[in-house]
């Protein structure tokens, strides 16, 4: 057994001149970037412009592949200019960064992460989710090391649609849901402890900002409500995940929002984060937290976030039986506090029903998902 223990933190720039730094952080490299088409659309020029005349060189950009596989990973290893690169450039969202992480790690390069958009973690996070080439879940990769440092621009996250916002809102949420959950009973050492002291912020402090924030990226408006809570989103998650480690990382919301992908539907027409933040509200049903479950549940109809199966396209009377034996098995159940079966997830999905048929909160409508 080592005789030490490691522990790497994220370290970020942020602002609306955040690319600035770049030069500053990152020295002389030769870079390229690799990332969405819309993300790329949005910031690249903008970090070429801020790169201009400094040691920071961009050799070439890719595409990702539009999904986070071995296979866009093999394609863009086989790149020249990624091959010669001193460091990879990761734009754009989760699946873009989780592809550039394994590349990077395979091709033993930094990685600097630029997101495009505030909907998860991944920019800063120690874990890359893969995916089977027909967009299945595939498995999580654990990582040594989190990306060498993230620039989050507030400027480009303000004017990304809001849906990507609320999805991370609803993503972060379940941070602190389910980091408590899993950790509950236990002794853990000082970093899942420190982890969980920060998950708090994924919580009061995250929805204190949520509705300013929402308002002011539909207005394409960088404010301190925004930046707020962005940086939760995307730096104040990560650092959790980073310090509590495999076990206590997720619990029930994230092992739902994998079975529940198993249908078409919802894998089709659903974010991440929107489908995470109903399975929070699913493991209170099951845990017995019902005067969380019900403050939470209000918060939720006020931001527009799902509280039932209809907002997910789906009723009681659909065809739980994958859905609910993909959760069961799920990895993100192997460390909680009880068994979670199957019988449990249901009993908690039927009563999360009936209270969200008895709140008399009014639905906020959810914000539209952009289609090509």
């Amino acid at each position: 057994m080592a005789g030490f223990t490691t522990q790497c933190l994220p370290s970020y720039t942020v602002g609306t001149e955040a690319y600035a730094a770049v030069p500053q952080v990152i020295g002389a490299a030769n870079a390229v970037v690799v990332g969405g088409e819309r993300a790329m659309a949005a910031g690249l020029e903008r970090l070429k412009r801020a790169v201009e005349g400094t040691d920071v060189r961009i050799t070439g950009s890719f595409w990702f592949g539009g999904e986070a596989t071995y296979a866009q990973v093999d394609r863009l290893a086989a790149e020249p200019a990624v091959q010669a690169a001193d460091a990879i450039f990761a734009m754009g969202g989760g699946k873009a960064v989780d592809t550039c992480k394994i590349l990077a790690h395979r091709l033993g390069k930094p990685l600097y992460t630029f997101p495009t958009i505030a909907s998860n973690c991944s920019p800063v996070s120690c874990i890359s989710i893969m995916y089977n080439d027909d967009g299945s879940f595939l498995e999580i990769v654990q990582l040594h090391v989190p990306p060498a440092h993230c620039f989050i621009d507030t400027q480009i996250i303000a004017e990304a649609p809001e849906v990507y916002l609320w999805a991370g809102i609803g993503d972060t949420i379940a941070k602190y849901h389910e980091v408590t959950f899993s950790m509950r009973g236990d002794s853990p050492a000082y970093a899942p402890v420190l982890g969980q002291a920060i998950s708090c912020m994924c919580a009061g402090p995250l929805l204190a900002h949520a509705a300013a924030a929402l308002a002011d990226c539909v207005a394409n408006r960088v404010s301190a409500d925004l930046e707020h809570a962005a940086l939760n989103i995307i730096v104040s998650t990560g650092l959790v995940s980073g310090l509590v480690g495999v076990d206590y990382n997720s619990a029930l919301a994230h092992a739902l929002f994998y079975g529940l992908t198993t249908i078409p539907s919802v894998e089709r027409d659903h974010l991440h984060g929107e489908v995470v933040s109903y399975g929070v509200l699913v493991q209170l049903a099951m845990d017995g937290q019902d005067e969380a479950l019900q403050e939470l549940l209000r918060t939720y109809r006020a931001l527009g976030l799902p509280t039932r199966l209809a907002d997910l396209g789906l009723t009681l009377e659909d065809d739980f039986t994958g859905v609910l034996a993909a959760t069961e098995v799920n990895q993100e159940l192997e460390h909680v506090p009880y068994p979670v079966t199957r019988e449990r997830i249901w009993d908690a999905i039927v009563k999360l029903e009936a209270v969200s048929d008895a709140c008399d909160v009014p639905a906020a409508p959810a914000p539209q998902v952009p289609r090509d």
